[in-house]
């Protein structure tokens, strides 16, 4: 379907008040009155308010799952992976904040469509594998549960959308250092040489003060 001029307007709108309403709670009568038209006249940029929320979610699922997908041929150490990924993770969300807290309130776990279960499964695969590699390194502590830790990341970062503020006093790059940190100090293997050359990267010159 063609996609007229005011499109983007729409899609904006659309994921205002998902995000304040929630989709099943917000009517095509409400999208079309935020951006003054009928009902009726949505039906030519649209064929359902399904339509809408898919092309809500899409740019932000799209964008984490890319960068993501770019780290998997890297030669890097898993802890340096896991900092892109809580990077990336945490820019995602403050460049598209309402479109992300949208996909986290009305897709993840949710096992709406087939597609969208499998990129959250890509994704939550992806962070096991990471820690998994460095728990057998020995990078990351022998007790570490990977799993549990996986999902506690993940669920960690996406409850980002219920507290997470665009103009509050952390930036979202800032807010991304703290969780590395959090995170990382928890996993490291604490014996010997490892501990101490991977502690090192948790106060790496790149880090934000």
């Amino acid at each position: 379907m063609a996609r007229p001029s005011r499109w983007p307007q729409i899609v904006d709108a659309a994921a205002e008040l998902f995000r304040e309403k929630g989709f099943v709670a917000t009517s095509l009568e409400d999208i079309a009155s935020a951006v003054g038209m009928y009902k009726g006249s949505l039906y030519h940029y649209i064929d359902s308010k399904e339509d809408l929320l898919f092309a809500v979610v899409r740019e932000p699922a799209e964008q984490i799952l890319g960068e993501v997908r770019e780290l998997t041929d890297l030669d890097l150490p898993p802890a340096e992976k896991i900092r892109r990924i809580i990077r990336a993770h945490v820019r995602t969300l403050q460049e598209n904040f309402t479109y992300s807290s949208v996909y986290l309130e009305e897709f993840a776990g949710r096992h709406r469509s087939e597609e969208w279960t499998a990129m959250d499964r890509e994704y939550y695969r992806f962070v096991v594998d990471v820690i998994g590699e460095g728990k057998l390194r020995g990078d990351f502590g022998a007790a570490v549960d990977v799993r549990i830790t996986a999902l506690a990341l993940v669920g960690a970062l996406n409850w980002l959308t219920h507290w997470y503020q665009p103009d509050g006093s952390l930036s979202g790059a800032e807010i991304a250092e703290r969780f590395c940190d959090v995170f990382l100090i928890g996993l490291l293997n604490r014996s010997g040489e490892t501990a101490r050359r991977l502690a090192a990267t948790v106060d790496s010159t790149d880090r934000l003060t």
